[in-house]
């Protein structure tokens, strides 16, 4: 079954792919959709996965599909969840071979001095209440899966990629962020297929994350805000995003000069200084040295 397979990593722009790139106007056709993914290729038990269902669903999807156009499943969650240490990700990528086996897998990366501050960011924006010490802390619990850097060594999943599929593309955040043009050229001669250049609009920023210096203030009203990370406050006056969310990030719009602290940085930075050295040197060697990782710890 010949398609392309994006699983991200989470934060490193897969909104504004899936939003702006992979699309008709492109020449893409998105096959499943996050809930699709999740119902049939993630959430199954371990013990009773079965390739079929997400088997038929793409063959049927697929046979609507127009001509000249590239067939594509994009979702960030196949690539492990970050909050809870990426914890599947090995399994989600033998579940994916057994479903397509002869697909095409991108895989975007980020460098984890600015990785790790957006993924925070975005646990704030989904409910979470912990504070960016206590969240990179990880679980106290045996058991539990929390955040763990080591789901940000990237060179062992594209390693694990690399050994199930004949075709594994990476690319960087940094170089779609800073030559669109020429990353989605790279990825039209991996995919066999034309992608036509962006316009303007096409290439501005979507979904992007708040400010640091709010994250305080957020992780206080989340306590008050129901939400997938906190089903159950004390005090629940608004389900997510919600009313304070929408005028939270209005708020940091207007003000977003101001707004120059940047704590979760300088704690990222400091707490963990040289442990993805490693990774980022085997990163390059795996990836053929074809990566521009300058901005990489």
């Amino acid at each position: 079954m010949s398609m392309a397979i994006h699983i991200g990593y989470h934060k490193t722009a897969t909104t504004w792919l899936q939003k702006r790139v992979f699309t008709p106007q492109m020449g893409f056709v998105t096959l499943l959709d996050h809930g699709e993914v999740d119902r049939l290729i993630i959430k199954p038990h371990d013990l009773y996965f079965d390739p079929k269902p997400a088997q038929d669903a793409l063959k049927i999807q697929q046979q609507v599909k127009p001509s000249n156009t590239c067939a594509i499943v994009s979702s960030e969650t196949l690539s492990g969840h970050p909050f809870y240490g990426g914890q599947q990700s090995a399994a989600i990528a033998h579940r994916l071979r057994d479903i397509a086996p002869d697909a095409r897998i991108l895989i975007t990366v980020r460098s984890q001095e600015t990785m790790l501050p957006s993924v925070y960011m975005q646990y704030l924006q989904r409910g979470g209440t912990l504070s960016h010490q206590a969240f990179f802390a990880g679980s106290g619990g045996y058991g539990y899966p929390g955040f763990e850097p080591s789901h940000f060594c990237y060179d062992r999943l594209i390693s694990l990629y690399q050994s199930l599929f004949n075709t594994v593309h990476v690319m960087t955040y940094e170089h779609l962020a800073a030559a669109p043009d020429q990353a989605l050229s790279q990825l039209s001669a991996v995919l066999g297929h034309s992608i036509p250049a962006l316009d303007k609009t096409e290439g501005e920023r979507v979904s992007a994350s708040l400010p640091q210096a709010v994250a305080p203030l957020l992780r206080r009203i989340n306590h008050a805000r129901k939400s997938t990370l906190n089903p159950s406050p004390a005090i629940a006056l608004s389900r997510e995003p919600g009313w304070m969310y929408r005028a939270l990030a209005a708020g940091a719009e207007l003000a977003h000069p101001l707004l120059t602290a940047r704590l979760v940085d300088a704690y990222v930075k400091a707490h963990f200084n040289g442990m993805f050295t490693d990774s980022n040197q085997r990163l390059n060697q795996v990836t053929g040295e074809q990566l521009d990782l300058s901005t990489y710890p």
